[in-house]
């Protein structure tokens, strides 16, 4: 849990206008692979409007290819899954539920960011 919060409050950190979502993974990954965990890539920090689920995307992982700029008055969330080990996750038949794929255990923070 320690990694998982620590992922998420040096990546808020790098909240700034003019700085690139895409950016945000190479703060979450690192930290997460250096604690022996991996990051989640089937999920992603959004965008808050209108619409509660909406652009931009934010990936957690290093290496993604989210597009977007961070512009004074955006709203948007960071909220990283942390897992001890594989990153990928099997979903269970409810359509809201999943799980590691290899039973191991996951933690998760977020914040919503103005």
């Amino acid at each position: 849990m320690r990694t998982a919060r620590k992922c998420l409050d040096e990546s808020i950190k790098q909240c700034k206008p003019g700085a690139l979502f895409r950016d945000l993974g190479k703060t979450i990954e690192p930290i997460a692979r250096q604690n022996g965990c991996s990051v989640v890539r089937t999920y992603c920090g959004h965008g808050v409007n209108d619409l509660f689920h909406c652009a931009p995307n934010v990936p957690h992982y290093a290496k993604n290819k989210a597009v977007g700029t961070m512009k004074p008055g955006m709203t948007f969330t960071i909220e990283p899954m942390i897992n001890l080990g594989h990153w990928d996750l099997e979903h269970w038949p409810d359509d809201w539920t999943s799980a590691t794929i290899d039973g191991k255990r996951s933690a998760q923070f977020e914040e919503t960011l103005l």
